[in-house]
């Protein structure tokens, strides 16, 4: 077993497959050599016909006129030109052979098998004799006839069965080979894995398990690729989000000490608001780690919606007044209320009000609709009047550290992370949150929220579980 367990698979299944054959060829072999040993003894013997019947008339006549098998010799040798004749052994009931024309009988004995095939000849209802047909006597020198053909019959099944086990072993080899190089290639392809070329496929052949198997391990090693390229994109984008408000903050503080500015209240606020956006950056990035690993911990409550819109109106009714962009909030007086936590649900307002109003032009408006979804669910919608989102824009909007303006410039976005953040949370939530462009012209978000459940009325603790960054928006 040790042996066999160190072979190559491909080699495992042609010894297996030759096993098979072999057994199959032994088994086959040996009862094909019983039918025909029968089907010849069958044949030797040949059936009893109304001529045979006759033959052993004549035969029970002599025995009476005669009133023993004395010149039965002669009787057989008158007849011999009677085919019949020369085909049948008389032998006595006990089975003693009394006359035959095969010298080999000669003195021997009948087996009860062979007497059984027999014409029993009757004289007085008393059996005298059994007439026995055997087979032609072969000419002098030649083998028996039984030996013959099996002989025969044993040297044509070898034949067909080298044929066989050598075409099958062909067939196999041809089918092994289509099973074990899409193995050896997924092999050769994990290897590559294992050493970090993550840009290495193997080649789709066909639609069957192992095909499918091929395209599962090259979607898993699309996903690795893309998870890995998603984590160098976001190292990147935190080293270049940190990065300049760092310089700015090392500038100033060492400004201070070479006494290059004074520790005006001015200049200590621009400080101040450096770090403070360093210090976001920082949080945010840590609410993003949580929710990776699954810590992010949620309070989930009755929440009425429509006195938190009210009070997220109140907060941001100043800014919008100052860029001159109108806020209108549709909510029904029914809308029911949900089980959420209060808390992160207007951070996710917030976050999707701040995005839309970056890019809702001075004279336009801001919607924030809720409404029924259906039994389950509420849907909430942030909508602006702004140019609308581009394909790529729909289909990367809440991957992290991306934007659409591609300026890094924080005058024209943020880092970034808002939306990434808002989708965390609400897929804590149990619901989902996608994009979509409106007419004629703006941008929708949507998310989802769970409405009121008759056996929660505690607070819950819940947490969500892992995702990743470049999964795509629903």
């Amino acid at each position: 077993m040790a042996l066999f367990s160190r072979l190559s698979f491909q080699t495992k299944l042609l010894l297996s497959f030759g096993m098979i054959v072999i057994l199959a060829l032994v088994i086959s072999y040996s009862f094909i050599q019983q039918s025909v040993q029968r089907a010849f003894q069958a044949f030797i013997g040949r059936s009893i016909n109304e001529r045979d019947i006759l033959f052993s008339n004549l035969l029970a006549e002599h025995y009476q006129q005669v009133g023993s098998w004395n010149g039965v010799d002669q009787f057989f040798r008158q007849r011999e030109r009677n085919d019949r004749a020369a085909s049948f052994v008389l032998a006595e009931p006990t089975g003693a052979v009394i006359y035959t024309p095969n010298r080999r009988l000669n003195g021997q004995k009948l087996s009860e098998k062979e007497l059984g095939s027999g014409i029993p000849i009757k004289v007085n209802e008393q059996v005298v004799g059994i007439l026995v047909p055997i087979a032609p006597l072969p000419p002098p020198g030649a083998p028996a006839p039984d030996r013959v053909f099996l002989s025969a019959v044993n040297g044509a099944l070898w034949t067909a069965g080298i044929l066989v086990a050598g075409l099958g072993f062909i067939i196999a080899l041809i089918l092994i080979r289509q099973i074990t190089l899409p193995l050896r290639a997924l092999d050769a392809a994990t290897r590559q894995i294992t050493q970090g070329k993550l840009q290495e496929r193997v080649p789709v052949r066909n639609s069957d398990e192992l095909g499918r198997l091929a395209s599962s391990f090259n979607e898993m090693a699309a996903n690795l690729e893309k998870a890995e390229q998603t984590k160098r994109n976001m190292i990147a984008d935190i080293a270049h989000e940190l990065r300049t408000p760092l310089s700015v903050i090392r500038s100033e503080l060492e400004g201070y000490m070479d006494g290059v500015l004074e520790p005006t209240p001015e200049n200590i606020a621009a400080l101040h608001n450096q770090v403070l956006l360093v210090s976001r950056l920082v949080s945010d990035l840590q609410q993003l780690a949580l929710a990776d690993a699954g810590q992010l911990s949620i309070q989930r409550e009755l929440c009425d919606l429509r006195s938190l819109m009210e009070d997220i109106q109140a907060t941001v009714d100043a800014q919008l007044e100052e860029q001159n962009v109108q806020l209108v909030m549709d909510v029904p007086k029914d809308l029911p209320q949900v089980l959420a936590d209060r808390q992160r649900i207007e951070q996710v307002l917030l976050n999707l009000l701040s995005n839309a109003t970056r890019y809702t032009p001075a004279g336009g408006t801001i919607t924030i609709k809720a409404q029924t979804c259906d039994e389950r669910f509420v849907r909430l919608s942030v909508c602006d009047t702004g140019p609308g989102l581009s394909e790529e824009d729909l289909a990367h909007a809440f991957d992290r550290f991306y934007r659409a303006d591609k300026s890094r410039a924080r005058v024209s976005g943020g880092s970034g992370l808002g939306l990434a953040i808002s989708k965390a949370i609400i897929e804590a939530h149990g619901g989902r949150i996608w994009a979509e462009n409106v007419s004629p012209t703006g941008a929708c978000f949507h998310f989802t929220l769970e409405r009121t459940v008759s056996h929660l009325t505690e607070p819950s603790l819940q947490r969500i579980e892992p995702h990743y960054s470049a999964q795509k928006s629903l």
